[in-house]
């Protein structure tokens, strides 16, 4: 029996539609079985002791609207803003949600911020709306695997961006209970952070299925992609050590979205280019047409975009200081003697000079300088 063209064609378009439908079912994280806690603070009740951050295209907004339109129920996502995140508001907002978690469920964690260390230095404090009042230090990240384990959920992806994120690695490889943890941050346990959306444009890229992130080519990226991109693009753009950690159990090949094709090679490459106003700044091609190449500025907003020529770019070349070197430090604009412990590229672990370790930090070439005397 001989078919027409039409149905020819019918069958073609549903082959075509098929492997990507059967794809989405291996995703490692299902809108139904997902719960999102968001936390979003770029302005505090004591500005004098955290500085706010620029609201123009503020990413966890993007963040949150990207899972409500995947299909994540409105019940299963709280976002707690600015004001509306106080200490009181996100301990029992938590609490809440973590009461409806039900086994096979997915929790994914974020927060955007300032972040604090503890006295000690053993703990660090994610900074509440009213973080500074009377008995208020912040959300303390010691604290959130265990209030986690009393629930009944089976992964948790725990995703923070702001100073000392790193943290909440060595918090959930202490777990011994619970269920399974992942966490991806901006920073290392012992590093500042910018106020930059960087980490959390790249994690947009992640689950947007954008094809940069896709590292192998296979078509789909997974969490170890995501947590190797992100690590790449806070090196580039902010000279910073990203954290990854995870306890037996979660996968960390669990796949975050089906990868879009790549259309040109070149797509992706991260290198230097003079802004509008002539200033260096990391950034990263995201389209090519002809001889042309259009560059986006890691971490910045998409309107400050340009189409360049290929000569226009440059490599990124960071400055490393060899293990040993006596160098100065920039900590709250006073410069102090350090040594260099440790180098990854422009990111260094300092000792400072005649103080404990435990104020042991890295820190990007920017804040180090030869010494003056």
């Amino acid at each position: 029996m001989k078919l027409s063209i039409a149905r020819w064609l019918l069958i073609l378009f549903i082959l075509q539609l098929l492997p990507s439908r059967l794809a989405a079912k291996d995703l490692g994280w299902q809108p139904q079985k997902t719960w999102v806690f968001v936390v979003g603070v770029l302005s505090w009740k004591h500005s004098e002791t955290f500085g706010s951050f620029p609201v123009k295209n503020r990413r966890d907004n993007t963040l949150v609207d990207f899972f409500k339109e995947s299909g994540v129920p409105e019940s299963q996502v709280v976002y707690l803003q600015d004001k509306q995140a106080t200490q009181q508001r996100i301990d029992h907002a938590f609490s809440e949600q973590l009461k409806k978690l039900r086994p096979d469920d997915l929790l994914i964690v974020y927060y955007a911020g300032h972040g604090s260390k503890s006295d000690d230095g053993n703990d660090v404090y994610l900074a509440s709306y009213d973080a500074g009042d009377d008995d208020v230090d912040g959300w303390s990240v010691n604290s959130i695997p265990g209030k986690i384990n009393g629930s009944k959920c089976s992964r948790v992806l725990w995703l923070i961006d702001c100073c000392y994120s790193g943290q909440a690695g060595l918090a959930i490889t202490r777990q011994s209970k619970g269920p399974a943890y992942a966490a991806v941050t901006s920073s290392a346990a012992s590093e500042s952070s910018t106020e930059h959306w960087t980490f959390t444009e790249a994690l947009l890229d992640a689950l947007r299925g954008i094809s940069y992130v896709d590292l192998n080519h296979d078509g789909a990226i997974t969490l170890s992609e995501f947590a190797a991109h992100v690590e790449a693009d806070m090196n580039a753009a902010e000279e910073q050590r990203s954290t990854f950690a995870h306890t037996k159990g979660f996968d960390s090949e669990m796949v975050l979205a089906q990868a879009k094709p790549l259309a040109n090679p070149r797509i992706g490459e991260r290198a230097k280019a003079r802004d509008s106003n002539g200033d260096w700044y990391a950034c990263r091609i995201i389209e090519a047409r002809g001889e042309k190449l259009k560059i986006h500025f890691i971490g910045y907003e998409d309107d400050e975009d340009l189409w360049v020529a290929p000569e226009d770019l440059e490599t990124i070349k960071q400055v490393r200081y060899a293990t040993g070197t006596r160098v100065e430090v920039l900590w709250k604009k006073h410069w102090y003697p350090a040594t260099v412990l440790q180098a990854k590229d422009g990111v260094h672990l300092i000792h400072y000079t005649d103080y404990d370790a435990k104020w042991d930090e890295w820190v990007p070439s920017r804040r180090i300088r030869e010494p003056k005397s």
